[in-house]
């Protein structure tokens, strides 16, 4: 099977296929031409590159002082700068580099948005986790050098399981026994919240449980979206909302973290970059918080991930030898790596950063535990079954629709399911792609 058979047919970059934005995906990309940090000098090949990281600036920085042949000009994302970027690369412009959602790299393949660089980083494959490197592949060709991942944890009161006595589950069926012992023994104490409007948590999981949306049969994308692993969790997250032990209140506002602060929620399943994010909206449960493994599907060790970025080459880059070049000493250099993680804020994609020092300081908030040891090893063992594809955002959408409508008593998860994969499905024949299902 050819690659550019599965992700491109010959009509798809019209002038209005393009013009309908049939084939964009609102995302994080790039953002206007002209603005940030200039190279070093005007001397040799000339590089630019959008994103989106803290800190890019001096690793820019660093590059240009060391290689004066290809230098390398940053602008900062920010805001509509998603929509901007493809627009740009549409009309024939834009940078030569930026940083894009995994999830939304195979429309940009699809779109000829992107340019192909296995030749140039091929050998860079070895030092990635075998899911990240998944995540910039298809059909052998690669599109994208990985920047980050979000493998997933579970963090937990510890005050609360002492209390009621309860052993950290080590799986999903414990996890389930734990909180119908929770709410036996207190009717305001919930496992867990449930939130609707949020992807990631559902993404985590299904990806543990070997399922995508998406795989490759042939020359056609198979939809995976109501598929076996799926139904396996949305069995058990019906369980959870039947027997009220979760509560279902939406994520990041005021409400949610009131329950997170009045101690109502117990544990919170998520990637590794939330332990911060809680550590920063309930400091005052410093000390009562710690971070246990992703519970485990029954004979498997499995863990999840809830998604990364990558730097891609575009398709009107200059040089992409160079780009290319820079993305791979960016993204899996021993010299950036401490920088990424400790001013970037990422979890490496990379083997040398998943062994860097800098992963591993202990926290105050956590009661001095090393949370980031838990991580490095769900990174090890979340599965590179996870196949991305085209139309994510109309994915998302109609599940987060439809998760709203189980919430609300008017289906189940498993019904929302059929109601996804039946949306996705017409969407990728609306654009043109061939389907099984």
């Amino acid at each position: 099977m050819n690659a550019r058979t599965l992700i491109r047919r010959p009509a798809l970059r019209s002038a209005a296929v393009i013009a309908a934005g049939a084939l964009a995906l609102a995302g994080l990309t790039a953002c206007a031409a002209g603005e940030g940090s200039d190279p070093a000098s005007a001397d040799g090949t000339e590089v630019e590159f959008w994103g989106w990281v803290p800190g890019l600036e001096d690793l820019v920085a660093q590059w240009n002082e060391e290689n004066p042949d290809i230098q390398v000009s940053f602008h900062r994302m920010t805001g509509d700068d998603g929509q901007k970027v493809e627009a740009a690369v549409d009309a024939g412009s834009g940078p030569d580099l930026v940083q894009l959602s995994t999830h939304s790299l195979p429309d940009y393949v699809i779109a000829e948005r992107v340019v192909d660089i296995t030749e140039y980083v091929a050998d860079d494959e070895a030092n990635y986790t075998p899911a990240s490197w998944a995540s910039v592949s298809f059909d052998g060709r690669v599109y994208g050098v990985p920047q980050g991942i979000g493998p997933a944890g579970m963090m937990y009161r510890t005050d609360i399981f002492e209390q009621y006595g309860l052993e950290v589950p080590e799986t999903w069926d414990e996890y389930l026994a734990a909180a119908r012992a929770l709410k036996a023994a207190n009717p305001e104490v919930f496992i867990a919240n449930l939130s609707p409007s949020e992807i990631g948590q559902w993404a985590q999981e299904i990806q543990q449980a070997e399922s995508s949306w998406y795989g490759i049969e042939g020359d056609a994308w198979k939809v995976g979206v109501n598929d076996e692993g799926s139904r396996l969790v949305a069995e058990r997250w019906q369980t959870l909302l039947d027997e009220g032990l979760v509560t279902t209140e939406q994520m990041w506002t005021p409400e949610y973290w009131a329950l997170v602060n009045n101690g109502s929620i117990a544990t919170i399943s998520y990637a590794a970059w939330f332990p911060s994010i809680l550590a920063e909206n309930a400091a005052d449960l410093a000390g009562k918080w710690a971070v246990a493994p992703l519970p485990k599907n029954a004979g498997s060790d499995n863990s999840g991930d809830s998604g990364g970025a990558a730097v891609v080459v575009l398709a009107n880059a200059d040089a992409p030898e160079a780009a290319a070049e820079f993305a791979s000493w960016l993204n899996g250099s021993d010299d950036t790596q401490e920088a990424l993680i400790t001013v970037g804020g990422l979890f490496p994609s990379t083997l040398n950063g998943l062994s860097s020092p800098a992963l591993l300081e202990e926290s105050e908030f956590y009661g001095g535990q090393v949370v980031n040891e838990v991580f490095i090893e769900s990174a090890e063992h979340t599965p590179s079954t996870w196949v991305e594809g085209p139309n994510y955002g109309t994915i998302q959408t109609a599940i987060l629709d439809e998760f709203a409508k189980v919430v609300a008593g008017q289906q189940t998860f498993v019904e929302a399911l059929d109601v996804a994969q039946a949306a996705a499905v017409a969407d990728l024949e609306a654009r043109g792609l061939s389907v099984v299902e």
